[in-house]
This record gives structure tokens, C-alpha cells and sequence, in this order.
């Protein structure tokens, strides 16, 4: 989105208005006329029965089935999963227009990224040049070799060696003030706030390069070569590498030859590059996080089916529940998840070396649980069955992890299979499920913030690189709760769903300290947002409607001893401690969250096409407005 701040939204109009919808989606999936409209089968989520509409008045199509929507730009983004300007330049050549390459001078410009992935890729070669010609390389090429891994699966995934010494990449790369600063950036050297003295990040460890979609390096892993701990370490956070949305090696599995049509997701870079070197192309890890439902849904982007493979040990299991949590959020009709859990003391490396391919892909195919059974055998280990007390512990555990699920025969068919082990009818279940918040989903978060520093730098501060133990994956699961409704699964992913959660009481605190920025909004306009009539908020305008110059303190009176002024007095005690600047702009931005929230909630219980439209439209152009306020 960061485009629409360089490039004049007029022009944006204009390609829109000179593409015709129909045509553009026409050429990737067969449209059929039905009225005035055309339609399909989605090509974003498999179905039997066209729920997928076009219509070439409103330039516009929408998905029933799963709720994918947008214009022309929105489509070609997600079906050929091409960034923003890549696909405006598209659709401007296929119009006869150039973009542009101006910027308002009065909007912010948001600095390029382009020299901090030039640091990067420099550093991959780099490494990749030390593997090759460094002097203490033996020690790094005697570890690939008795991993089994060949020359050719080392190039393809670019690993490299980080040689013993405290400056030998600064010394290499950081010839200037500006290559520092983009090394530091990228984690790749680190500041001693102390001595002020910078060194390498990496030192004597194999490298294992992250690569984007696009298949530009943004990150790395390191494995040490020596009793140095931790035995790996992850690139930090930076602005072009979020851990918690890339998964190691989903760029190569993507590039490799053949249909793509499952995703095995490992613990460990060694386990991905292993699998590789014996013709298994397709599997990811994690980077230093748990499996995300962001993670998840990127998956589902490109397969209809993915494999967990842990460890069978309790770290493992734990692990695999935790990815359970994380996929049931994103798991649509046709969707599929399963989880491999390997012989004690085996991982993936080990295991394919002394098994071979054919084995292993046959326990992948036959021997994975599948999601729903590994579900209910989990949440009934330990519970009888047999009597009431047990199949009624089943049902509460199951409850909120079905209502995780989105509306669909999926969930239908886990209503129907807790209904056989409860002895209770499904309708029955339905209503309890329906009536239940759903788990958080496991979205995209850093790690947690209370893990303890780990000493690795010989006497210097912590890394800032998150130290990992044999398998990365395993450490720091970092989790926010995050409830979403979940009837309708969005395949818009360049924003996050508003969460109402909170909201009004928020507005409250910021009105209890500027009472006249109740102008931004109306009591009418909260009702119709399906505030319930007699919420704090909706109370608090009206008085401020009738007494626009009341001070605080009068407010306060005027509920003097009544159930809502005790809640006042309560948030006004919290806020006089910790006195806000800039209430105007941040009461606008929550009652714009409250606005979006209204209309999300408005455009999942619609089923008119027309309807249907204007609500995107409209919550398109607020997330707009908002975006450049």
C-alpha cells in the first residue's frame, strides 16, 4: 500500500477505468454470464457450485463462498501473487500508460528499502565466496558432507560460512557510513552500547540464507561449528524481514519442478536442506517462532494441503498443538492439515538419510494424522468417555476450538464427529459452538518479550538475534490473543481486521479527558453501529451532545452515585495518572475503527451482490482515508 503515497491516485483511477474487469479475469478463469453479472467458480478457494461474481458495472467481484473481493488491481495481486507496483505496471502497459514516478512533496516519502536488500545480498555472497575460498572452510564443508548435503543442494539453497573473527564482514562490507548503517539495520553487525565498538553478528557458524517470495535474501540462520551456545542464531527483526510471516525455504519449494500440491513444515533449516538433497523440495520451517495462522494462510495460498512433521517427544507434541490452534482459523472447505510425528530420537534429517525418499514421502502420505483425529485424540487423553462427566469435559474443550473453525461443511462434519463421542445431538452442540469465542489465533508477533537475554558474545551485550537450540523453530513461541470472527475467511491481506474489543471503552478514557472531541462522533450514529443503547459511550456523547462545555468534573457529578458513574470514576482515576497529548487524533482514529467494524459486520450477514459492493467500496475508501490521515 506504501504506492499509493507515490504514485497520484488519479492515475490509479484512470488505469481502473481504462481495464475492464471481465476481460482481465476472463483470461485466467472462464466467466459465464448470469444476468447482469458474470460468474465462476472462485479460483481463491476450491468449490463446486460458482459463488464467484463479476460485475462489469461496478468493476468489481466478490466470492460468497469466501469472501475474496477488490477491482482489478486487488485481483491480479492475489491470483498471480504479484506485488502492487508490479501489478499496476501491468495493467498500465496493457492500457498504453506509463507509470509515473512522482511523489506529492507534501506526503511523506517512505525511504527505500532497495540498498538494505543490496547489504543483503552482498552478505550472501559473501558468505557464499568464504564456503568457497576462506581458509578455515574444511571444518564448515566437513559438516555439510557428513549432513549428507552435495555441492548442488548447497547452492541452490546458498548456504555459506561465517568465518571465526569479530570484523571480517564489517571489514568487507561496511566501506561506508551508509553500508554500516544498512548492516546494523539488517542485524548482520552489532553495536556495543558501551565501548560504541561494532562487530560481526556471525562468527564461525554455517549460514543459511532467508529468501522472500520474490527470492531476495532478507535474512539469515546461523549454526555454530563449535560448543559455542546457542547453537543457532536468527536474523532480528528489520524492516524488510518479519519472522513471524516468512518461512524458510518456501521460496526454493516453489521454484522446484512439479505440481505443488502439499507443504511439509519442519522445525529446522538442516531438516529443510536434508529433505532436499534427497528430492523432497517441499518443506519450510519456522523462524525462531511457533507456526502462526499468518504463516498458515500464506500456505493455503499455494496448497490445499499441509503436513506438520515434529518430533514425537513432548516438545514435539507441544509444538504440534500449538500449530493446531494456529491452523484451525484457516482452514476453509478443501483445506487440509495433518501432523507426522517421527520416531523418538529421529528428525526429519536423520530419519530420510536412514530411510531414504520413498519411505519417507509414504509416511507423510499414510502414516500423518489427520487434523480432526489428532484433535479429539488429544483433548480425550485422560477423560472417560464412558461416563457423563467425561463426554461433557470433551464437549467444553472441543467448543472453543471448533468455533475457531469458518462457517462451513468442515465444521459441520467436527460438529457432527463431537456429537457421536459426546452422545449429544449436533443441533445441540451447534448452538453451544456458536455461542462460544473462538480461540486467539496465533498471528504474526515477535517473540515474547519476558524470554531471558542469552550471553553468546564472549563478554559483548546480547545479539539482539533471537539463540535457538538445535531446531530454531522450538524456541520463544511469542503469542497475542486475537479474537476474530470467523464466518467469513478475508483474502485481503494488507489489513488487519479492526478489533472492537475495547474500543468504546478506550473512546470513553479519551473523552474523560477532552470532553469536546465528542463532535467527532454522534449517540445516532454509535446506536447504529449496534452499540447497545445503554453503553457507557453512548450514555457519555448524549450528556456531551445536550452539554457540549460540561468539564470533567461536572460530568462526573452529573452520575454521581449511579452504576455508570462508578465506571467513569474508575477510567477517570487511570487517566488523570497518565495524561494524554494528541486525544483528537487518536478518538478519530478509534471511532473509525468502530465505523469499519459496523460495516465489516454488516457486509457478513449481507447477501445482496449490490449491497455487497457498496460496503466493500465503502470500507475500502475509510481504510484509505484513514491510511493517509
Amino acid at each position: 500500500m506504501a504506492a499509493y503515497g507515490r504514485i497520484p491516485e488519479s492515475f490509479i483511477d484512470d488505469v481502473l477505468l481504462r481495464t475492464d474487469i471481465v476481460d482481465l479475469i476472463d483470461t485466467r478463469v472462464k466467466l459465464k454470464k448470469a444476468g447482469k453479472n458474470y460468474s465462476a467458480c472462485c479460483p481463491f478457494h476450491r468449490e463446486k457450485s460458482p459463488s464467484f461474481t463479476v460485475s462489469r458495472e461496478k468493476q468489481f467481484y466478490y466470492c460468497f463462498g469466501c469472501g475474496a473481493s477488490g477491482n482489478a488491481v486487488s485481483f491480479l495481486m492475489d491470483y498471480e501473487r504479484k506485488s502492487f507496483l508490479d501489478t499496476l505496471n501491468e495493467l498500465a502497459g496493457r492500457v498504453g500508460l506509463d507509470v509515473p514516478d512522482t511523489r506529492d512533496p507534501n506526503a511523506p516519502v517512505r525511504e527505500s528499502q532497495q540498498p538494505l536488500y543490496d547489504q543483503l545480498e552482498a552478505a550472501a555472497e559473501y558468505f557464499e565466496q568464504q564456503l568457497r575460498s576462506h581458509h578455515e572452510k574444511d571444518k564448515a564443508i566437513a559438516y555439510f558432507k557428513k549432513r549428507g548435503l552435495t555441492g548442488q543442494v548447497a547452492k541452490q539453497y546458498r548456504l555459506g560460512y561465517a568465518p571465526p573473527g569479530w570484523d571480517n564482514l564489517l571489514n568487507a562490507l561496511g566501506t561506508s557510513d551508509d553500508s554500516k548503517k544498512n548492516l546494523l539495520a539488517a542485524g548482520l553487525v552489532v553495536r556495543n552500547e558501551q565501548s560504541n565498538r561494532i562487530y560481526d553478528a556471525m562468527r564461525d557458524r554455517v549460514i543459511f540464507p532467508i529468501r522472500d517470495f520474490r527470492g531476495r535474501v532478507i535474512a539469515f540462520g546461523g549454526r555454530v561449528l563449535s560448543d559455542e551456545k546457542p547453537k543457532y542464531l536468527n536474523s532480528p527483526e528489520s524492516p524488510v524481514f518479519h519472522k513471524g510471516q516468512e518461512l524458510y525455504g518456501l521460496f526454493e519449494a516453489k521454484q522446484a519442478p512439479g505440481k505443488l500440491d502439499r507443504i511439509i513444515v519442519v522445525e529446522g533449516y538442516m531438516d529443510v536442506v536434508a529433505l532436499a538433497q534427497y528430492g523432497i523440495t517441499n518443506a519450510v520451517a519456522t523462524l525462531g517462532t511457533a507456526t502462526s495462522t499468518t504463516h498458515i494462510e500464506r500456505l493455503f495460498r499455494l496448497v490445499p494441503q499441509v503436513c506438520f512433521c515434529f518430533d514425537g517427544d513432548a516438545a514435539g507434541l507441544k509444538a504440534a498443538w500449538r500449530a493446531l490452534e494456529s491452523a484451525l482459523p484457516a482452514i476453509q472447505d478443501g483445506k487440509g492439515a495433518s501432523f507426522l510425528f517421527l520416531p523418538t530420537g529421529e528428525d526429519p534429517d536423520s530419519l530420510v538419510r536412514k530411510e531414504g525418499t520413498a519411505r519417507f514421502q509414504d509416511r507423510v502420505q499414510n502414516e500423518a494424522e489427520p487434523l480432526s483425529d489428532f484433535l479429539f485424540r488429544h483433548l480425550g487423553e485422560g477423560l472417560n468417555l464412558d461416563s457423563q462427566e467425561g463426554r461433557s469435559r470433551m464437549a467444553m474443550l472441543a467448543k472453543p476450538l471448533i468455533a475457531a473453525l469458518p462457517d462451513g461443511l468442515y465444521r459441520e462434519m467436527l460438529l457432527g464427529r463431537l456429537a457421536e463421542i459426546t452422545r449429544l445431538e449436533t443441533a445441540t452442540l451447534r448452538a453451544a459452538v456458536l455461542d462460544t469465542p473462538p480461540i486467539p489465533a496465533t498471528r504474526s508477533q515477535p517473540l515474547s518479550a519476558g524470554e531471558p537475554p542469552r550471553d553468546n558474545s564472549q563478554g559483548y551485550p546480547d545479539l539482539g538475534y533471537e539463540g535457538a537450540d538445535e531446531n530454531p523453530s522450538r524456541q520463544g513461541y511469542g503469542k497475542k490473543p486475537r479474537f476474530e470472527p470467523r464466518q467469513r475467511q478475508s483474502r485481503q491481506p494488507s489489513f488487519s481486521r479492526i478489533q472492537t474489543v475495547g474500543l468504546p471503552e478506550q473512546a470513553v478514557r479519551l473523552l474523560l479527558q477532552d470532553p469536546k472531541q465528542a463532535k467527532l462522533t454522534s449517540s445516532a450514529e454509535l446506536q447504529e453501529m449496534r452499540l447497545d443503547s445503554n453503553s457507557l459511550l453512548v450514555e457519555l456523547v448524549r450528556l456531551l451532545e445536550s452539554s457540549p462545555d460540561i468539564s470533567t468534573p461536572a460530568l462526573l457529578g452529573a452520575w454521581h452515585d449511579t452504576e455508570l458513574g462508578d465506571q467513569l470514576t474508575r477510567l477517570a482515576a487511570n487517566e488523570f495518572l497518565t495524561p494524554h497529548v494528541g486525544v483528537d487524533m487518536e478518538l478519530k482514529g478509534i471511532v473509525n475503527g468502530l465505523r469499519l467494524a459496523a460495516m465489516e459486520a454488516e457486509l457478513r450477514e449481507c447477501t445482496d451482490l449490490e449491497t455487497t459492493i457498496r460496503l466493500k467500496q465503502a470500507i475500502e475508501a475509510l481504510k484509505r482515508a484513514s491510511i493517509s490521515e
